[in-house]
Protein backbone atom coordinates (compact mmCIF):
# COMPACT_ATOMS: atom_id res chain seq x y z
CA UNK A 1 0.00 0.00 0.00
CA UNK A 2 1.30 3.43 -0.95
CA UNK A 3 0.62 6.00 1.76
CA UNK A 4 0.72 9.65 0.79
CA UNK A 5 0.51 11.20 4.24
CA UNK A 6 2.80 14.16 4.92
CA UNK A 7 4.16 13.82 8.46
CA UNK A 8 6.15 16.13 10.70
CA UNK A 9 7.76 14.27 13.62
CA UNK A 10 9.62 15.38 16.73
CA UNK A 11 12.05 13.69 16.72
CA UNK A 12 12.22 11.73 13.47
CA UNK A 13 15.77 10.83 12.49
CA UNK A 14 18.11 12.38 15.05
CA UNK A 15 20.88 9.82 15.52
CA UNK A 16 21.80 10.38 19.18
CA UNK A 17 18.26 9.87 20.39
CA UNK A 18 16.45 6.54 20.55
CA UNK A 19 16.70 4.42 17.37
CA UNK A 20 12.97 3.77 17.87
CA UNK A 21 12.05 6.90 15.90
CA UNK A 22 14.56 6.35 13.12
CA UNK A 23 13.41 2.76 12.54
CA UNK A 24 9.73 3.73 12.67
CA UNK A 25 9.90 6.65 10.27
CA UNK A 26 12.36 5.05 7.85
CA UNK A 27 9.85 2.25 7.38
CA UNK A 28 7.02 4.76 6.97
CA UNK A 29 8.98 6.33 4.12
CA UNK A 30 9.36 2.92 2.50
CA UNK A 31 5.56 2.66 2.59
CA UNK A 32 5.22 5.93 0.67
CA UNK A 33 4.72 8.49 3.46
CA UNK A 34 6.70 11.72 3.57
CA UNK A 35 8.38 12.31 6.94
CA UNK A 36 10.26 15.45 7.96
CA UNK A 37 11.98 16.56 11.16
CA UNK A 38 9.85 18.95 13.20
CA UNK A 39 10.69 22.66 13.23
CA UNK A 40 8.62 25.76 13.81
CA UNK A 41 9.65 27.05 10.36
CA UNK A 42 8.30 23.91 8.67
CA UNK A 43 5.03 24.21 10.59
CA UNK A 44 4.60 27.80 9.42
CA UNK A 45 5.73 27.30 5.82
CA UNK A 46 4.27 23.89 4.97
CA UNK A 47 1.06 21.93 5.20
CA UNK A 48 1.12 18.61 7.06
CA UNK A 49 -1.42 15.88 7.62
CA UNK A 50 0.10 14.75 10.94
CA UNK A 51 2.46 16.29 13.48
CA UNK A 52 3.70 13.52 15.77
CA UNK A 53 5.33 14.25 19.15
CA UNK A 54 7.32 11.83 21.30
CA UNK A 55 8.97 13.67 24.21
CA UNK A 56 7.34 17.14 24.28
CA UNK A 57 8.50 17.66 27.88
CA UNK A 58 11.84 18.77 26.43
CA UNK A 59 10.16 22.16 25.94
CA UNK A 60 10.04 22.62 29.71
CA UNK A 61 13.16 20.98 31.08
CA UNK A 62 16.83 21.82 30.63
CA UNK A 63 15.92 25.50 30.29
CA UNK A 64 15.36 28.57 32.42
CA UNK A 65 11.84 29.66 33.32
CA UNK A 66 11.50 32.21 30.52
CA UNK A 67 12.83 29.80 27.91
CA UNK A 68 10.49 27.07 29.17
CA UNK A 69 7.52 29.42 28.85
CA UNK A 70 8.61 30.61 25.40
CA UNK A 71 9.15 27.14 23.91
CA UNK A 72 5.98 25.77 25.48
CA UNK A 73 4.02 28.63 23.94
CA UNK A 74 5.73 28.07 20.60
CA UNK A 75 4.78 24.39 20.68
CA UNK A 76 1.15 25.15 21.51
CA UNK A 77 1.04 27.71 18.71
CA UNK A 78 2.48 25.18 16.27
CA UNK A 79 -0.10 22.56 17.27
CA UNK A 80 -2.92 25.08 16.90
CA UNK A 81 -1.64 26.20 13.48
CA UNK A 82 -1.36 22.63 12.16
CA UNK A 83 -4.93 21.90 13.25
CA UNK A 84 -6.23 25.16 11.76
CA UNK A 85 -4.72 24.12 8.42
CA UNK A 86 -6.42 20.73 8.49
CA UNK A 87 -3.73 18.61 10.13
CA UNK A 88 -3.88 16.49 13.28
CA UNK A 89 -1.64 16.33 16.35
CA UNK A 90 -0.64 12.92 17.75
CA UNK A 91 1.48 12.01 20.77
CA UNK A 92 3.24 8.75 21.62
CA UNK A 93 3.18 8.54 25.42
CA UNK A 94 6.63 7.25 26.34
CA UNK A 95 6.42 8.85 29.80
CA UNK A 96 3.80 10.34 32.11
CA UNK A 97 5.90 13.47 32.56
CA UNK A 98 9.46 14.65 32.60
CA UNK A 99 11.92 12.90 34.86
CA UNK A 100 13.72 16.10 35.82
CA UNK A 101 10.68 18.07 37.03
CA UNK A 102 12.76 21.23 36.76
CA UNK A 103 9.72 23.55 36.65
CA UNK A 104 6.86 21.53 38.20
CA UNK A 105 4.27 24.33 38.13
CA UNK A 106 4.96 25.16 34.49
CA UNK A 107 4.99 21.48 33.59
CA UNK A 108 1.64 20.84 35.24
CA UNK A 109 0.03 23.52 33.09
CA UNK A 110 2.07 22.40 30.06
CA UNK A 111 0.59 18.90 30.10
CA UNK A 112 -2.94 20.16 30.61
CA UNK A 113 -2.74 22.39 27.53
CA UNK A 114 -0.71 19.94 25.43
CA UNK A 115 -3.09 17.02 25.92
CA UNK A 116 -6.10 19.30 25.25
CA UNK A 117 -4.63 20.16 21.82
CA UNK A 118 -4.14 16.53 20.75
CA UNK A 119 -6.28 14.68 18.22
CA UNK A 120 -4.98 11.22 19.10
CA UNK A 121 -2.38 9.37 21.12
CA UNK A 122 -0.39 6.14 21.02
CA UNK A 123 0.73 4.02 23.96
CA UNK A 124 3.27 1.21 23.79
CA UNK A 125 1.36 -1.24 26.00
CA UNK A 126 -2.21 -1.82 27.18
CA UNK A 127 -1.33 -1.12 30.83
CA UNK A 128 0.66 1.93 29.82
CA UNK A 129 -2.40 3.21 27.97
CA UNK A 130 -4.54 2.73 31.05
CA UNK A 131 -2.10 4.73 33.16
CA UNK A 132 -1.88 7.51 30.57
CA UNK A 133 -5.67 7.88 30.49
CA UNK A 134 -5.84 7.98 34.27
CA UNK A 135 -3.12 10.61 34.41
CA UNK A 136 -4.48 12.77 31.57
CA UNK A 137 -8.33 12.64 31.62
CA UNK A 138 -8.63 14.70 28.41
CA UNK A 139 -7.19 11.75 26.47
CA UNK A 140 -10.32 9.72 27.23
CA UNK A 141 -12.25 11.70 24.61
CA UNK A 142 -9.87 11.21 21.66
CA UNK A 143 -8.75 8.13 19.68
CA UNK A 144 -6.10 6.03 21.42
CA UNK A 145 -4.01 3.19 19.99
CA UNK A 146 -1.70 0.52 21.40
CA UNK A 147 1.31 0.03 19.11
CA UNK A 148 4.26 -1.73 20.77
CA UNK A 149 7.96 -0.97 20.72
CA UNK A 150 9.92 -2.91 18.11
CA UNK A 151 12.99 -5.09 18.35
CA UNK A 152 16.25 -3.10 18.31
CA UNK A 153 18.55 -5.86 17.08
CA UNK A 154 18.84 -4.26 13.66
CA UNK A 155 19.62 -0.80 15.02
CA UNK A 156 23.25 -1.48 15.94
CA UNK A 157 26.24 -3.22 14.32
CA UNK A 158 28.15 -6.22 15.74
CA UNK A 159 25.15 -7.39 17.75
CA UNK A 160 26.35 -10.99 17.87
CA UNK A 161 29.64 -10.23 19.60
CA UNK A 162 30.27 -12.96 22.15
CA UNK A 163 30.24 -12.37 25.90
CA UNK A 164 33.91 -13.40 26.02
CA UNK A 165 35.07 -11.06 23.24
CA UNK A 166 33.00 -8.16 24.60
CA UNK A 167 34.63 -8.57 28.01
CA UNK A 168 38.08 -8.88 26.52
CA UNK A 169 37.66 -5.55 24.71
CA UNK A 170 36.43 -3.91 27.90
CA UNK A 171 39.18 -5.37 30.08
CA UNK A 172 36.79 -7.48 32.17
CA UNK A 173 37.62 -11.03 33.23
CA UNK A 174 35.73 -13.77 31.41
CA UNK A 175 34.93 -15.43 34.76
CA UNK A 176 33.37 -12.26 36.22
CA UNK A 177 29.70 -11.94 37.06
CA UNK A 178 28.78 -8.72 35.29
CA UNK A 179 25.91 -6.46 36.28
CA UNK A 180 25.53 -3.61 33.78
CA UNK A 181 23.72 -0.31 33.50
CA UNK A 182 23.53 1.12 29.98
CA UNK A 183 21.97 4.38 28.81
CA UNK A 184 21.92 8.09 29.54
CA UNK A 185 22.88 8.55 33.19
CA UNK A 186 20.42 10.86 34.93
CA UNK A 187 19.45 11.26 38.56
CA UNK A 188 16.02 9.66 38.08
CA UNK A 189 17.57 6.41 36.77
CA UNK A 190 18.90 5.43 40.18
CA UNK A 191 22.48 4.86 39.04
CA UNK A 192 23.95 6.35 42.20
CA UNK A 193 21.84 4.06 44.38
CA UNK A 194 22.80 1.10 42.19
CA UNK A 195 26.51 1.81 42.71
CA UNK A 196 26.05 2.32 46.45
CA UNK A 197 24.10 -0.93 46.90
CA UNK A 198 26.52 -2.87 44.71
CA UNK A 199 29.53 -1.67 46.69
CA UNK A 200 28.39 -3.77 49.67
CA UNK A 201 27.57 -6.92 47.67
CA UNK A 202 29.99 -9.54 49.10
CA UNK A 203 30.97 -11.14 45.80
CA UNK A 204 34.59 -10.87 44.66
CA UNK A 205 33.68 -12.04 41.16
CA UNK A 206 30.94 -9.43 40.71
CA UNK A 207 31.54 -6.44 38.41
CA UNK A 208 29.31 -3.40 37.97
CA UNK A 209 29.66 -1.86 34.51
CA UNK A 210 28.07 1.59 34.07
CA UNK A 211 28.14 3.08 30.58
CA UNK A 212 26.42 6.07 29.02
CA UNK A 213 26.52 9.81 28.71
CA UNK A 214 26.46 11.37 32.16
CA UNK A 215 23.87 14.04 32.98
CA UNK A 216 24.50 14.07 36.73
CA UNK A 217 25.54 17.27 38.48
CA UNK A 218 29.31 17.71 38.96
CA UNK A 219 28.88 16.83 42.65
CA UNK A 220 26.90 13.65 41.89
CA UNK A 221 29.35 12.60 39.19
CA UNK A 222 32.21 13.02 41.65
CA UNK A 223 30.34 10.85 44.18
CA UNK A 224 29.93 8.13 41.56
CA UNK A 225 33.59 8.34 40.62
CA UNK A 226 34.56 8.12 44.30
CA UNK A 227 32.56 4.90 44.66
CA UNK A 228 34.42 3.46 41.67
CA UNK A 229 37.78 4.64 43.05
CA UNK A 230 37.07 2.79 46.28
CA UNK A 231 35.82 -0.41 44.64
CA UNK A 232 37.84 -1.87 41.74
CA UNK A 233 34.80 -3.98 40.80
CA UNK A 234 32.98 -0.84 39.56
CA UNK A 235 33.84 0.08 35.96
CA UNK A 236 32.70 3.46 34.61
CA UNK A 237 32.38 4.83 31.09
CA UNK A 238 30.65 8.17 31.62
CA UNK A 239 30.47 9.28 28.02
CA UNK A 240 28.33 8.84 24.93
CA UNK A 241 28.67 5.33 23.49
CA UNK A 242 28.77 5.33 19.67
CA UNK A 243 26.52 2.87 17.85
CA UNK A 244 29.38 0.55 16.91
CA UNK A 245 30.21 -0.01 20.60
CA UNK A 246 26.71 -0.40 22.06
CA UNK A 247 26.53 -4.18 21.71
CA UNK A 248 29.92 -4.55 23.41
CA UNK A 249 28.69 -3.00 26.66
CA UNK A 250 25.41 -4.92 26.77
CA UNK A 251 26.67 -8.31 25.57
CA UNK A 252 29.44 -8.23 28.19
CA UNK A 253 26.78 -8.39 30.91
CA UNK A 254 25.07 -11.30 32.62
CA UNK A 255 22.28 -9.00 33.79
CA UNK A 256 21.29 -5.42 32.90
CA UNK A 257 19.99 -3.44 35.90
CA UNK A 258 17.72 -0.44 35.31
CA UNK A 259 16.65 0.79 38.78
CA UNK A 260 14.61 3.78 37.58
CA UNK A 261 12.86 5.74 40.31
CA UNK A 262 9.90 6.31 38.00
CA UNK A 263 9.20 4.40 34.83
CA UNK A 264 6.38 3.89 32.34
CA UNK A 265 8.26 2.35 29.40
CA UNK A 266 11.94 1.65 28.89
CA UNK A 267 13.78 1.64 25.58
CA UNK A 268 16.88 0.53 27.50
CA UNK A 269 15.07 -2.61 28.67
CA UNK A 270 13.93 -3.37 25.12
CA UNK A 271 17.50 -2.86 23.89
CA UNK A 272 18.92 -5.27 26.48
CA UNK A 273 16.32 -7.92 25.60
CA UNK A 274 16.94 -7.34 21.89
CA UNK A 275 20.61 -8.14 22.51
CA UNK A 276 19.69 -11.22 24.56
CA UNK A 277 20.42 -10.00 28.05
CA UNK A 278 17.94 -10.29 30.96
CA UNK A 279 16.92 -7.12 32.77
CA UNK A 280 16.28 -6.22 36.40
CA UNK A 281 13.63 -3.49 36.68
CA UNK A 282 11.26 -2.12 39.32
CA UNK A 283 7.68 -3.37 39.31
CA UNK A 284 6.38 -0.03 38.05
CA UNK A 285 4.71 1.35 34.95
CA UNK A 286 4.37 -1.22 32.18
CA UNK A 287 7.24 -3.43 33.41
CA UNK A 288 4.87 -6.16 34.63
CA UNK A 289 3.46 -6.31 31.10
CA UNK A 290 7.00 -6.61 29.74
CA UNK A 291 7.56 -9.53 32.13
CA UNK A 292 4.36 -11.22 30.93
CA UNK A 293 5.53 -10.84 27.35
CA UNK A 294 9.17 -11.89 27.63
CA UNK A 295 8.92 -14.20 30.64
CA UNK A 296 10.26 -13.99 34.18
CA UNK A 297 13.62 -15.48 33.18
CA UNK A 298 14.24 -12.43 31.02
CA UNK A 299 12.47 -9.68 32.97
CA UNK A 300 13.09 -9.74 36.73
CA UNK A 301 10.88 -7.44 38.79
CA UNK A 302 11.57 -6.16 42.27
CA UNK A 303 9.29 -4.19 44.56
CA UNK A 304 10.25 -1.44 46.96
CA UNK A 305 13.86 -0.43 47.44
CA UNK A 306 16.67 -2.10 45.51
CA UNK A 307 18.88 -3.91 48.03
CA UNK A 308 22.28 -5.65 47.96
CA UNK A 309 20.48 -8.95 48.59
CA UNK A 310 18.31 -8.46 45.50
CA UNK A 311 21.38 -7.63 43.41
CA UNK A 312 23.27 -10.69 44.64
CA UNK A 313 20.33 -13.04 44.17
CA UNK A 314 19.50 -11.86 40.65
CA UNK A 315 23.13 -11.75 39.57
CA UNK A 316 23.63 -15.33 40.79
CA UNK A 317 20.50 -16.39 38.96
CA UNK A 318 21.53 -14.72 35.69
CA UNK A 319 25.14 -15.92 35.80
CA UNK A 320 24.16 -19.57 36.34
CA UNK A 321 21.18 -19.79 33.98
CA UNK A 322 22.59 -21.46 30.90
CA UNK A 323 19.16 -21.26 29.22
CA UNK A 324 19.78 -17.54 28.68
CA UNK A 325 22.82 -18.08 26.49
CA UNK A 326 20.63 -18.00 23.37
CA UNK A 327 18.21 -15.45 21.92
CA UNK A 328 15.37 -13.83 23.81
CA UNK A 329 12.77 -15.66 21.71
CA UNK A 330 9.98 -13.26 22.56
CA UNK A 331 11.79 -10.43 20.77
CA UNK A 332 13.38 -12.31 17.88
CA UNK A 333 10.90 -10.89 15.36
CA UNK A 334 9.53 -8.12 17.55
CA UNK A 335 6.42 -7.93 19.73
CA UNK A 336 3.84 -10.51 18.63
CA UNK A 337 5.89 -11.24 15.51
CA UNK A 338 5.67 -7.65 14.29
CA UNK A 339 8.66 -6.15 12.53
CA UNK A 340 9.25 -2.41 12.00
CA UNK A 341 7.37 -2.41 8.68
CA UNK A 342 4.33 -3.82 10.48
CA UNK A 343 4.66 -1.20 13.23
CA UNK A 344 4.94 1.56 10.63
CA UNK A 345 1.77 0.28 8.93
CA UNK A 346 -0.07 0.22 12.25
CA UNK A 347 1.02 3.79 12.97
CA UNK A 348 -0.07 4.98 9.54
CA UNK A 349 -3.44 3.27 10.09
CA UNK A 350 -3.72 5.11 13.41
CA UNK A 351 -2.98 8.41 11.62
CA UNK A 352 -5.77 7.76 9.11
CA UNK A 353 -8.19 6.90 11.91
CA UNK A 354 -7.32 10.11 13.75
CA UNK A 355 -7.79 12.19 10.61
CA UNK A 356 -11.11 10.52 9.90
CA UNK A 357 -12.30 11.24 13.43
CA UNK A 358 -11.04 14.84 13.25
CA UNK A 359 -12.80 15.46 9.94
CA UNK A 360 -16.07 14.27 11.41
CA UNK A 361 -15.64 17.03 14.01
CA UNK A 362 -17.09 14.98 16.82
CA UNK A 363 -18.01 16.73 20.03
CA UNK A 364 -16.43 16.39 23.47
CA UNK A 365 -18.28 13.13 24.19
CA UNK A 366 -16.78 11.18 21.31
CA UNK A 367 -15.75 7.62 22.14
CA UNK A 368 -12.16 6.53 22.46
CA UNK A 369 -10.81 4.22 19.76
CA UNK A 370 -8.39 1.61 21.09
CA UNK A 371 -6.42 -0.37 18.51
CA UNK A 372 -3.91 -3.09 19.31
CA UNK A 373 -1.76 -4.98 16.81
CA UNK A 374 -3.91 -8.09 17.26
CA UNK A 375 -7.07 -6.10 16.51
CA UNK A 376 -5.51 -4.54 13.44
CA UNK A 377 -4.41 -7.91 12.05
CA UNK A 378 -7.69 -9.71 12.66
Amino acid sequence: MIDSLHILAWPAFKRKLSPYNRLLYTNMQKLGATVEEFSIWRVLSGRYDIVHFHWPEYCVNGRGILAALFWSGALFGAMWWVRIRGGSAVWTAHNLGSHLQQHPTIERHFWKIFTALLDGYISLTEKGGEQVRQHFPSLRTIPGFVIPHGNLRDAYPAIDISRELARERLGIATSARVLAFFGAIGRYKGVMELAEKFSVVPDDRAVLLIAGKCFLSPHERKQLENIAAGDPRVVLHLDYVPDQDVARYIRAADLVALPFRDILNSGSAILALSLDRPVLVPAKGSMSELEEFAGSDWVRLYSGELTPDVLQRELDRAATNSALRGHCRALEAGWDGLDWRDLAQLTLAAYHSVRSTTRRQLGPNRQEVKASPRERQS
